[in-house]
């Protein structure tokens, strides 16, 4: 390329960017305004985003504290209560402040991209898929933390990834946000180690040309060693820096020295025990349920460790117990559990999107974003595997990014799949699938036919794995949903489309009692709608 090209492409790419940050914004201020406008469940919260909202209130308002337990990080109902205190408790003020969120995390991922791969195109498509991949933009809607652990990891590899070896101050930045973003979900702590290849690999001469040949400028060992410890120091007291206010939080609280939450040993159990499926559920014990909602899972698996013990047992204590249960159940069905590993395996890379507080396929059905045909996991997933391969010349570079997919893929096999939880690993996935439509690109161009050949079967393979049917809603958990949006219909004064919701759930489900009382109730006081004089059947 010459130097006159290679100043335009420079003058123009800033440009192009800024064009895929706008669209992104844009698609996501529209989901905020059809979320608000058409969703009726927008302001029916549920389960975990019911205890962030009370949470947030409580810290901002004062009142009830929220729960009493270290299962769940307090990092995102921090985030949430500064929204309610400089806008008011308004949904659509912390729906607005995710979507600015998630329009940064695209422009992070689309220049991170543009670093791992130094190429202006992959970085454009990079933040392309992000701004139109459909689970992003429906997480920002919904209050969970899912969007601000996705901010605080591109951030991270943004800040992280450098051409030259990253200084101190940049290293002590990079530690701090991989803290925070570990404070808001611990299993992104498994990226430090990741990070510590990363600096060594970025201090490390290239390969020498021939044999005891040493490169140019080549800094002496001890050196490089020093380095990489100084370095390391840095990013270590970033990450400790960032933890200390929760290990705090946490001491005061119960006493003991908790840097993150108490719920690893829980989370453990909830994935791994007799009744354990590979996604998340409510957890049972000796045939007998823990409880739904988080505060009863809290109260209940705490009473049930402290009389199986037969002594009050401290956080820490409790976690460890249902550690040992989940551990005690591998060790006596190992069997059964390798079948539940290849379960979640399928799972994870599945286009399947498994929630347990919001449906996203229900919420599809309404006006807005979500109902076009946006990206899903099933594009995502295959062009970044395939991404993974086509750049393997590559790899001492993209530590970070083999970082990300690990740490979220081991995270799922040891614990459950969740859809939720999952969406981190896109971060990482994306700057590989602009990658892999590149290298494509360069195949068909140098007539590399065998090499493209093997790309696009490969390609193939991993869309039809990740685009099976390896699970599928159930009629009785749609059904719910739909007596949800009937009751918030209800709320609204329109008993027409309430109506409607209603016996859509019975059509699923025709045990469904709330379902039929709800449509009794509707039919008996005479309310407008079609078949308001109808038998209830």
């Amino acid at each position: 390329m010459s130097s006159s090209a290679t100043a335009r492409s420079r003058i123009t790419f800033p440009a192009a960017a800024w064009t895929v940050v706008a669209i992104a914004l844009a698609i996501r201020l529209l989901h905020v305004y059809f979320t608000q406008r058409f969703n009726p469940l927008s302001a029916d919260l549920q389960l975990d985003a019911a205890t962030y909202d009370r949470w947030a209130r409580a810290l901002a308002f004062g009142g009830d504290t929220g729960p009493t337990t270290l299962m769940q990080s307090p990092v995102y109902p921090w985030f949430l209560s500064l929204i309610y205190r400089a806008f008011g408790p308004e949904l659509a003020a912390a729906r607005i402040a995710q979507a600015l969120l998630g329009t940064a995390s695209c422009g992070l991922i689309m220049l991170a991209t543009r670093r791992f791969f130094r190429s202006d195109v992959s970085a454009l498509l990079a933040g392309l898929i992000a701004a139109f991949y459909a689970p992003l933009v429906f997480y920002e809607g919904i209050l969970l933390p899912a969007t601000i652990v996705v901010f605080l990891n591109a951030l991270f590899i943004s800040v992280m990834f450098t051409e030259r070896r990253p200084g101190t101050p940049r290293l002590l930045a990079a530690g701090i946000v991989l803290g925070a973003a570990a404070a808001a979900n611990p299993p992104t702590l498994l990226l430090f180690p990741f990070a510590l290849l990363h600096l060594h690999f970025a201090g490390a001469p290239p390969a020498p040309r021939a044999a005891g040949a040493a490169s140019a400028g080549e800094a002496p060992a001890p050196r490089r060693a020093g380095r990489f410890l100084k370095g390391s120091l840095a990013l270590t007291l970033g990450v400790a820096a960032a933890l200390s206010p929760l290990t705090v939080r946490n001491a005061l609280r119960t006493g003991e020295f908790i840097p993150l939450t108490a719920g690893a040993g829980i989370n453990f159990y909830h994935g791994n025990n007799p009744e354990a499926n590979g996604f998340y559920q409510v957890p049972v014990y000796r045939g007998v349920s823990l409880g739904g909602t988080p505060e009863e899972q809290s109260v209940n698996m705490e009473r049930v460790a402290s009389k199986e013990t037969g002594r009050i047992l401290s956080q820490t204590e409790v976690s460890n117990f249902w550690l040992g249960a989940g551990l005690d159940y591998i060790r006596g069905n190992p069997g059964a559990w390798a079948a539940l590993v290849w379960r979640k395996f399928q799972f994870f890379w599945n286009a399947y999107e498994r929630a347990n507080v919001e449906n996203f396929s229900f919420h599809r059905r309404f006006r807005g974003i979500l109902s076009l045909p946006l990206l899903t996991f099933g594009v995502v997933a295959p062009l970044g595997l395939l991404g993974v391969f086509l750049t393997s010349g590559r790899r001492r570079r993209l530590l970070l990014l083999y970082g990300g997919i690990f740490a979220y893929f081991f995270t799922a096999l040891v614990f459950y799949v969740l859809a939720r939880y999952r969406l981190s690993v896109v971060v990482f996935l994306i700057p590989f699938a602009g990658a892999a439509v590149v290298e494509l690109v360069a195949l068909a161009r140098g007539r590399r036919v065998a090499e493209l050949a093997l790309s696009l079967a490969a390609l193939g393979a991993l869309a039809f794995f990740s685009n099976r049917t390896v699970a599928r809603d159930t009629p009785g958990g749609i059904s719910s949903y739909h007596v949800r949006a009937g009751n918030a219909y209800v709320a609204r004064g329109d008993t027409t489309r309430a109506e409607g919701e209603y016996r859509k759930a019975l059509e699923l489900n025709g045990g469904n009692e709330a379902a039929e009382r709800a449509l009794e109730g509707i039919l008996r006081g005479g309310a407008p709608g079609p078949g308001a004089d109808q038998k209830l059947r």
